[in-house]
């Protein structure tokens, strides 16, 4: 679990690639300090695994799966990687809960600076449309966000000049996008409530 609030911008030193998977190793010198093989870190919204530690690079494995929804297909050497630790128990929370579990990925379409404030306009996927909400929460790239604007195909989201300078978003054209998980739940919670109920009419009709 995580909060959203990015550590550091970490770069990537190394990808190797096997049996379609991503072995991928990440430059850091905040975030490193406390890893330990076999804890999570969020990786622009993506939870991996630490599989290994070296001076101040550690190493990550994509599975397949992950680089098949996430922006993980597209990472290269020398792209930036907002990191965050895992959230431990009695630290002070901000942002909101964060799974590191990527819905999907969305393209910008526009960036538009007012005064020291980025404006980020997104596609917005029409089969999550359902997610969006205004003034709602979404993590992208594994940032803690509010939607500032809502539209048919778009999303708008707003940047302070600290965000601007702390994370990737400013520069990624393709980012992983995670929708709040209360919101998810809220929303399976209707669907199931507005399935049929089984009736002794319903049995006699299907040959009960």
């Amino acid at each position: 679990m995580f909060t959203g609030i990015i550590e550091e911008v970490g770069k990537i030193s190394k990808i190797e690639e096997k049996n379609g998977k991503k072995f991928v190793s990440i430059a850091s010198s905040k975030v490193i300090e406390t890893l330990k093989l076999g804890d999570s870190v969020s990786c622009n919204g993506i939870c991996l695994t630490v599989i290994d530690l070296k001076n101040s690079e550690f190493k990550v494995e994509v599975m397949t799966e992950t680089i098949s929804k996430t922006t993980a297909r597209f990472w290269k050497v020398n792209d930036s990687v907002n990191l965050e630790r895992a959230l431990q128990v009695g630290s002070r929370f901000d942002g909101h809960f964060v799974q590191g579990h990527v819905d999907t990925i969305a393209k910008r379409i526009s960036k538009t600076a007012k005064g020291e404030t980025l404006y980020l306009e997104y596609e917005l996927p029409a089969r999550f449309a359902e997610y969006f909400v205004p003034q709602g929460s979404i993590a992208i790239n594994g940032v803690s966000l509010t939607i500032a604007d809502l539209k048919k195909d778009s999303f708008q989201v707003a940047l302070i000049d600290f965000t601007r300078k702390e994370t990737n978003l400013e520069n990624s054209l393709y980012v992983n996008l995670e929708f709040d998980i209360i919101g998810k739940y809220v929303i399976r919670f209707l669907r199931k409530e507005k399935e049929p109920k089984i009736t002794e009419k319903m049995l006699l009709e299907n040959g009960f």
